[in-house]
């Protein structure tokens, strides 16, 4: 039996609050723990998005996808928790935009084959560490479609930002391995961008489906 590490355990707790009966605190969290940039880690995405229809994956409190629609992008949401749709339905509505979004999981989309132009998840939970997610990526995407996560690395030495910094995003090599093996299992061509240059920057990975693909049953 492996023991997890207490704050390890304890963050795992708090992460599930947050999508649940505390769901309502999770912007504010976020903008906490970042800084305040985290809005505009997230939004990094955006220069990634490539082709006409886009997929969220895990939309949050639907920050982003409220964001896209209102640009006029063609873009669909897909969300485990339902605390997070009632959250995302009343900023569509105050922004008054409109985005079609799903109730489910990564692991069982419920679309058509190559239905989407590009797929993303900001931040994503632990579906990306999930082979049976990556194959249903892969089967949503259209030729020449493209993956893409966005999360962040530390990039200083400075001993008190580190501190504070595993503090808010405790490491985890098991979790890191995982989504490793399930990146070098996926049928995608995976690239990774680094954007920024401050203490913490933001980590793209990139999934590009060959154009010559043709999506089967």
């Amino acid at each position: 039996m492996i023991l997890r590490h207490p704050i390890s355990t304890l963050y795992t707790f708090l992460y599930r609050q947050l999508y649940t009966r505390f769901a309502w605190a999770y912007d504010g969290v976020s903008w906490l723990v970042s800084l305040g940039h985290w809005d505009d880690w997230r939004r990094v995405a955006l220069d990634f998005v490539t082709g006409a229809d886009v997929l969220e994956v895990g939309f949050g409190t639907g920050e982003l996808l409220s964001e896209m629609a209102a640009k006029g992008m063609s873009v669909t949401g897909l969300e485990a928790s339902a605390a997070m749709h009632t959250i995302t339905t009343r900023k569509l509505i105050v922004g008054r935009v409109s985005a079609p979004r799903v109730q489910g999981f990564a692991q069982q989309l419920p679309f058509t084959d190559a239905a989407f132009d590009t797929i993303l998840a900001t931040f994503p939970a632990g579906f990306v560490t999930d082979p049976a997610a990556h194959k249903e990526f892969s089967r949503v995407l259209r030729p020449g479609g493209r993956l893409l996560f966005v999360d962040v690395a530390l990039s200083t030495d400075n001993p008190l930002f580190r501190f504070f910094y595993r503090l808010a995003f405790p490491p985890s090599p098991q979790a890191a391995a995982r989504f490793a093996e399930a990146l070098d299992e996926s049928s995608l061509r995976i690239s990774r961008r680094v954007v920024g240059n401050g203490p913490v920057r933001v980590v793209v990975t990139l999934g590009e489906k060959a154009a010559a693909d043709v999506a089967t049953v």
